[in-house]
């Protein structure tokens, strides 16, 4: 069975809603950023509690992993862009 091709409106839309859905999660991972610096600054390791240095270890993790969301949802957006461009191109047209 083969697959339709999606439209160029609905493409677009993709394209929107991926790069809103980047900008969202580079604001968080920003955001998580100074979180992480600001509680690694002020949470003295001798005195802190074990299940509170693993939780500001953590949002520094968390905040990676946003980053590399991020940019594996902006790789993606720009494989959409390229496919609505290819989608374009009148029949035969290379």
């Amino acid at each position: 069975m083969e697959m339709a091709q999606p439209s160029i409106p609905a493409i677009a839309q993709a394209i929107s809603q991926n790069s809103d859905a980047v900008d969202q999660i580079k604001a968080a991972s920003d955001e998580l950023d100074v979180v992480h610096a600001v509680l690694s600054t002020h949470v003295a390791e001798p005195q802190a509690n074990p299940d509170v240095l693993a939780a500001v270890e953590r949002t520094d993790e968390i905040g990676q992993q946003l980053a590399e969301t991020a940019e594996a949802l902006e790789r993606t957006t720009e494989l959409l862009r390229q496919a609505q461009e290819g989608a374009k191109k009148p029949a035969g047209a290379g």
